[in-house]
């Protein structure tokens, strides 16, 4: 997949006045399954960018390697591709896709 990183995460909105959904391709930092939160990285240019995503009890979450997981179920270092809605300085996910190990 193409990653389309975004490094500033607020106020992107495309003409008809609605959020747009972005695409960040990162590694797991930490994973909070009761706050229903994901935190990931991903090294840019020499910077590393973190971004906290909230994941609702419905996003959808896939795995390339095994049926479909929970925010529980997902472990640091994991590789994931994450689309998000940016809210502020974080994102609101709508779909994690949690790539296959290499």
């Amino acid at each position: 997949m193409a990653a389309a990183l975004s490094v500033t995460v607020a106020g992107d909105v495309a003409a008809n006045g609605r959020e747009v959904q972005r695409e960040i391709v990162a590694r797991v930092v930490s994973v909070d399954a009761r706050a229903g939160t994901l935190v990931v990285e991903r090294e840019l240019r020499g910077s590393v960018w973190r971004l906290t995503l909230r994941i609702a009890p419905a996003t959808p979450i896939f795995a390339c390697s095994r049926p479909p997981a929970t925010l529980a179920e997902l472990r640091t270092g994991d590789a994931v591709s994450v689309y998000y809605e940016p809210v502020g300085r974080e994102g609101l996910a709508n779909l994690v896709v949690v790539e296959a190990p290499k």
